[in-house]
């Protein structure tokens, strides 16, 4: 109970118990809450009660109770009042104040954040890696919250700063920074404590324990947001791949596009026992402002709900990519080149997987020679993502990247998100430090479409709800090895199947060519090695200028006991007479 309910109480109750005569009870500004009580008091008396309250004048009551009936019958109803009332407003959380801001700002000229005046083009990439977070001075560590916070430090081409707040008690409370949290030992002949008036921090890492419950779980890198609107999540036995992003504005359109910067967090303290770290942020671009609350839940896999609002400051937004995934894939097992590269493949994702209902499409990436996009339409879609299958670490060799061991990241719309289309943009690169693979979700409403609802899930496996077949490796020729007839325009893929379920008789492969050109009858194989099966498909393409493709499901009877798996033929891969 709070006290100024308390102290009315315990006023009132002598008032209508003890049938005294007028009682005069002080209330102030705080105590209005108090003022509820009094229906109570008009349910029991007969005549009038004159209130009189301006700003500390006394609010008298009369002598209402003469009896013990009305003692009897009036107090019950005290405490049910009291006992309803909260003890103090309850904390609403930062979105609401986040929404405020953001809207505010919206119908304001867009202003891009300044740099800090200072020199931080002299802290290069090697010196940036040796400035480290002091361990011992983890954000809520002295509190042994289960949310910790690491900041990060200015330099390189991290030059604008973030704003940072806690959230407690409905109030934000500005985190500042300090060179305290730093440990400069390797970086002495830098000096960096001079500048420390001009710095701001330029990203955060949330720490956890990943949704272990042991006592001696250590903390570890659970998110970390840094540049622009992206950041990157980790699951359990997890390291660093793919990035998210708040917002895609114009991807599509070349040398439109435009990155919208998440300038200012809100992170609400987290109770000693939370599961769940929440926070807000504002989003800011010369077209539009945003406000987002991200719930995070660590595990095994980490699950994010998101939900945004947009504030146009424009109308005629082109393009706005819902929940955008950027990823890299630099070559694989379907590549028809390697560049000279040791290590069989290179790639942060292998494939692009979408969920329709009960239908399911995998879709594997590959590398382009220039600019190649994409857009996959329909209406109401249940999900997708970019996504990491490839867990093995002899098709990688890299013992520095870790690539097997590198998130998928699922999208899931938690409202529905009508006709639209699943974009995706693939760049050409010559390296595996370019993120050159986008895939986002583009509205057939446009900029009407201004509330944002997901979960994205960062994972080592599929959703679970993908209980078909999947596709295990593709392979791709168009070379006849084998020295047999009739190879001349022949494209040959080898596409491997796994996880179906037990079948009596060998499925069927269901095979269709888009656009000109034809197929023949493929080929099905029992693959013992990964406990499912092989599809021997063939193409003919009429020519390589016109777009083709290929997709492959596998069949049970006419029912469908795999994914489909669909191929864009890539011209390079053609070899049309």
């Amino acid at each position: 109970m709070s006290n100024d309910r308390s102290r009315f109480i315990k006023t009132l109750l002598p008032c209508l118990l003890g049938g005294y005569g007028y009682k005069e009870i002080k209330m102030t500004a705080n105590n209005l809450q108090a003022m509820l009580y009094l229906p109570a008091i008009l349910l029991y008396n007969s005549r009038a009660i004159s209130l009189v309250y301006n700003g500390f004048q006394p609010l008298r009551i009369p002598d209402i109770m003469k009896s013990n009936i009305y003692h009897l019958t009036l107090l019950p109803l005290l405490l049910l009042l009291s006992l309803a009332m909260p003890a103090q407003a309850k904390d609403t959380g930062c979105f609401a104040h986040v929404q405020q801001v953001a809207e505010q700002k919206a119908s304001q000229a867009f202003v891009k954040t300044p740099m800090m005046q200072v020199d931080t083009g002299r802290i290069t990439y090697d010196h940036y890696q040796h400035i480290k977070f002091r361990q011992n001075k983890t954000f809520w560590r002295s509190e042994d919250l289960p949310f910790q916070l690491e900041f990060m430090h200015p330099g390189m081409h991290f030059i604008r700063p973030i704003e940072l707040f806690t959230w407690e008690n409905d109030a934000a409370q500005p985190i500042k920074f300090s060179s305290d949290y730093y440990d400069y030992t390797e970086v002495k002949d830098l000096n960096i404590q001079q500048d420390e008036a001009k710095m701001g921090f330029t990203g955060f890492r949330i720490l956890s324990k990943l949704g272990k419950t042991e006592a001696d779980a250590p903390y570890n890198e659970t998110m970390v947001f840094q540049g622009a609107s992206y950041f990157r999540v980790l699951g359990q036995d997890q390291r660093y791949g793919l990035s998210a992003r708040g917002l895609a504005i114009n991807t599509s359109l070349e040398g439109q596009e435009e990155f919208p910067d998440y300038t200012s967090f809100w992170l609400e303290k987290p109770a000693s026992d939370a599961k769940q770290l929440v926070m807000c942020a504002l989003l800011d671009s010369p077209s539009l402002t945003a406000a987002s609350r991200f719930v995070i839940t660590p595990g095994k896999s980490t699950e994010m709900e998101v939900e945004t609002q947009l504030y146009p400051r424009k109308d005629g937004i082109a393009e706005i990519g819902i929940a955008p995934l950027t990823s890299m894939f630099f070559h694989g097992e379907n590549s028809v080149h390697q560049y000279g590269d040791y290590r069989p493949e290179v790639h942060d994702s292998d494939g692009l997987l979408i969920q329709q209902g009960k239908d399911w499409r995998w879709q594997p990436l590959l590398e382009v020679p220039y600019f190649n996009f994409q857009s996959l339409p329909m209406d109401n879609i249940s999900g997708f993502g970019l996504m990491q299958r490839d867990r093995e670490f002899g098709h990688y060799q890299d013992l520095e990247a870790w690539y097997h061991q590198r998130p998928s990241v699922w999208v899931e719309p938690l409202e529905d998100w009508g006709k639209g289309s699943v974009q995706l943009l693939r760049l050409h690169t010559e390296s595996d430090i370019v993120d050159n693979i986008v895939a986002y979700w583009k509205s057939d409403a446009g900029q009407a479409f201004r509330h944002l609802h997901y979960r994205l899930s960062w994972r080592s496996d599929d959703p679970p709800a993908d209980t078909l077949g999947k596709v295990y490796s593709t392979r791709a020729t168009n070379r006849a090895v084998d020295g047999l007839p009739g190879h001349k325009g022949r494209i040959r893929f080898i596409v491997d199947f796994n996880g179906l379920p037990k079948l009596a008789q060998p499925p069927k492969a269901e095979v269709k060519f888009s656009g000109k050109g034809q197929t023949k009858q493929a080929v099905v194989q029992e693959n013992p090695y990964i406990k499912g099966w092989r599809v021997i498909a063939q193409a003919f393409p009429e020519d390589c200028e016109s777009p083709t493709g290929l997709s492959i499901r596998l069949t049970n009877g006419g029912t469908p006991v795999s994914e489909t798996w669909s191929y864009p033929i890539p011209q390079e891969l053609c070899n049309a007479p």
